[in-house]
C-alpha cells in the first residue's frame, strides 16, 4: 500500500508541480508555523511570503514616499537620501512603520518573498522569461523609456517563431534580433541567457495589402452571384 501511496504522490508532484507560499511571516508566530510545515513538506519547494509588506511598500513607492525594487531588501527614504532626492518626508507614525517592515521582514527574510515565489513557479514550470523589446540596444519598448518592460513566459525549447506569433499575432516577421542587433533563426530556440532578449521587425504593409486583395476578390464573387440572380 506504501508502494502504491509513493507513486500516487509522486504521479501528482509530476502532474501538478507546486511551491508552498508561506505568507504572513511577519506574524509573531510565523517561526513555529513556518518549522512545522517545512517538517512536514520536507520535499516541497517552500518560499517565505508576507504579501501584506509587499502591497503596502508598492503603494509608498507610488505614492513617492521610498525607493524600492521589488525581490531586494532594500528600501530608502527621504531621510536615507536627503531633501534633492524627490521623496515626500513621512511622518512619525509611517517612519516606524518603515522602520519595523525593514526590522521583522527585509533584513531578516532578504525580501517580502513576492517576486521570489513567482521565480520558482517559473522554474517548477521550466518556464523561460523572454522579454520582447522594440529597441534592442536600449531595451525599451512601446511604453515609454522603461526597460523589459514587456515579459512573457514561455516553455522552455519554444522557437522564436512561436514566439512571434504569440506576441505578434498572425503577420508576417521580417526578422529577428537579438542582444547587439545579432540575428536570430526563426527556428532557433529559446532558453535562458539564450534568445530571451528579442525584437522582431514586420513586413511593412504586406499583410494589409493581402487582406484587401482578398476582400476585393471576394466582393467580386459576391457581385457575380448578385448579377446571376438577377437574370
Amino acid at each position: 500500500m506504501s508502494g502504491l501511496h509513493e507513486l500516487s504522490r509522486h504521479s501528482m508532484n509530476v502532474k501538478f508541480p507546486t511551491v508552498l507560499a508561506l505568507n504572513k511571516i511577519d506574524h509573531p508566530d510565523a517561526d513555529k508555523n513556518v518549522s512545522k510545515i517545512m517538517l512536514k513538506y520536507p520535499k516541497m519547494t517552500c518560499v517565505l511570503t508576507s504579501a501584506l509588506t509587499e502591497v503596502f511598500l508598492r503603494k509608498l513607492k507610488d505614492q513617492g514616499y521610498i525607493e524600492y525594487e521589488p525581490g531586494t531588501e532594500f528600501v530608502d527614504t527621504y531621510d536615507d537620501l536627503g531633501p534633492d532626492c524627490g521623496l515626500k518626508p513621512m511622518d512619525p507614525v509611517l517612519k516606524d512603520r518603515v522602520e519595523s517592515i525593514r526590522d521583522l521582514v527585509l533584513y531578516r527574510f532578504g525580501s517580502t518573498g513576492v517576486v521570489q515565489v513567482l521565480q520558482e513557479a517559473a522554474k517548477k514550470l521550466d518556464l523561460v522569461p523572454v522579454y520582447t523589446v522594440r529597441n534592442i540596444q536600449t531595451f525599451t519598448g512601446g511604453h515609454g523609456k522603461y526597460v523589459f518592460r514587456d515579459c512573457t513566459l514561455f516553455k522552455r525549447g519554444t522557437s522564436v517563431s512561436s514566439v512571434a506569433r504569440a506576441i505578434m499575432g498572425e503577420v508576417t516577421i521580417a526578422s529577428a534580433e537579438g542582444v547587439g542587433g545579432k540575428r536570430v533563426a526563426m527556428d532557433d530556440i529559446v532558453e535562458p541567457g539564450k534568445n530571451d532578449i528579442l525584437s522582431f521587425k514586420v513586413v511593412p504593409g504586406k499583410d494589409d495589402a493581402k487582406k484587401d486583395d482578398e476582400g476585393a476578390k471576394g466582393e467580386g464573387k459576391t457581385d457575380s452571384k448578385k448579377t446571376k440572380h438577377k437574370k
